[in-house]
């Protein structure tokens, strides 16, 4: 019986009570029949699921313990002298957004601070808008001619004028809560740390709107950051930093070039630097900030294709990360990225591809038990980010889990598939 025998059934009538009766037949078959999804030609695409399901329950019970852990044995920092804090803001285009971002760090209580705001070639008034605070001389504002555009350029171009013991890098659209600056501050004075990160939220689509594709990034950075940052940090293996919201040593960051110019995701780039000098990156979960996203289709394909792009270009950039002369963490990081984001990521796709054309008895049954462990998946992978967040508010978004499985994964992996691809073909990708 073909695919479409199969939809036939599927949809004909008492599909439900039908589909039910043969799924389980199939997946539990009766004394001397041959089980279908052991000998199943779709193995590898179910190996591989099984792989994601791992990784999130071991994730969560290891979260979960580190958590307990921690209510008894807080963590010790040393007492914070509040160092002098450059926040560096470079500014694209961000009229709609750039005076709450500086008014978010003039409102924070840290009193060692200043604020640099680069004009990176913006067409539009931000360079007006962020005058009205320089003009109180509450801010630096530093208008970027020369050159072409770029995130690198300007923050390079901001440090020069930066006199403090450490840099922070917030995006143009994003603002930062009360305590981020003073949390940042205290887990840089812990001895080897040399960089670090706090959690991101997203405020809401860019221009303030807000739809179904907004909810599901909020979705995404809520796992992403909660478990992904958390677990990657308790074993020091954290290679990214978010580009909206991150803090260095400056005197660090000054000695790895600060940000390369070679490179679409600089804040990856820089980690990996970083790393190489054998300096630890925080993640510090008590410092927040909230960010915009894109708000259609066009603009959110656009921003992940630049990221998978640039994510590749910057492995094979710091392929020498595998040597033995770094540090075990920084391979073991560089290994995982590969193995996870990319391996895995065409191993999927293939075990799909060769699940479509096999044209088996129970194709269908195969498909559907995948869909269920994705939502398995998914579903520890949520109510794990909400057991650990300080907000919970974002368990109202439980009802995407299926948009996610269905819709939102699948499209990114698409994407990166082909980022991968157009990268692999030495085709460039524009800002």
């Amino acid at each position: 019986m073909d695919f479409l025998s199969n939809l036939g059934i599927f949809i004909g009538q008492n599909a439900v009570i039908d589909f039910i009766n043969q799924f389980f037949s199939w997946l539990i078959p009766e004394e001397g029949v041959t089980p279908g999804l052991i000998l199943n030609i779709s193995l590898l695409a179910i190996l591989v699921v099984f792989v994601d399901l791992f990784r999130s329950i071991s994730k969560g019970f290891l979260l979960g313990l580190y958590e307990l852990y921690r209510r008894y044995r807080p963590l010790a920092l040393p007492t914070s002298n509040f160092p002098k804090i450059s926040i560096l803001i470079p500014a694209h285009n961000e009229s709609a957004a750039i005076r709450k971002t500086i008014q978010s760090i003039l409102d924070n209580p840290y009193p060692n601070k200043e604020i640099i705001v680069i004009d990176d070639h913006s067409k539009d008034n931000t360079y007006e808008i962020a005058s009205a605070f320089s003009d109180k001389g509450l801010i630096k504002l530093i208008k970027r001619m020369e050159g072409k555009g770029s995130k690198s350029g300007a923050v390079n171009y901001g440090a020069v004028f930066a006199t403090g013991d450490y840099m922070i890098v917030i995006d143009g659209d994003t603002v930062i809560e009360r305590t981020a600056l003073s949390e940042m501050a205290r887990h840089l004075s812990a001895p080897n740390v040399i960089a670090g990160l706090g959690i991101v939220r997203v405020l809401g689509g860019d221009g303030g709107v807000n739809n179904l594709l907004t909810k599901l990034q909020e979705f995404e950075y809520l796992i992403a950051f909660e478990i992904g940052r958390r677990f990657n940090s308790l074993f020091n293996l954290l290679i990214i930093i978010p580009g909206a919201f991150s803090i260095f040593s400056t005197k660090s960051a000054k000695k790895v070039g600060l940000f390369d110019k070679d490179t679409i995701t600089e804040d990856f780039d820089i980690a990996i630097k970083l790393h190489k000098v054998k300096g630890d990156i925080a993640f510090i979960p008590e410092a927040r900030a909230w960010t915009y996203c894109p708000n259609n289709l066009k603009a959110w394909m656009r921003q992940r294709i630049r990221w998978s792009h640039g994510q590749l270009a910057v492995l094979a950039k710091h392929r020498d990360a595998s040597r033995q002369a770094y540090q075990h963490h920084l391979r073991l990081s560089f290994y995982d990225m590969v193995a996870i984001d990319v391996v895995l990521l065409f191993l999927r796709l293939s075990g799909f591809v060769i699940l479509l054309f096999s044209n088996t008895q129970h194709i269908i049954f195969t498909m559907a038990f995948i869909l269920f462990l994705y939502h398995i998946n998914e579903t520890i992978s949520f109510f794990t980010s909400i057991a650990l967040a300080k907000d919970k508010n974002k368990l109202k978004y439980f009802y995407l889990i299926p948009v996610m499985v269905l819709f939102y994964r699948p499209l990114y992996s698409a994407i990166r598939i082909y980022a991968y691809i157009k990268w692999i073909f030495g085709s460039e990708i524009k800002w």
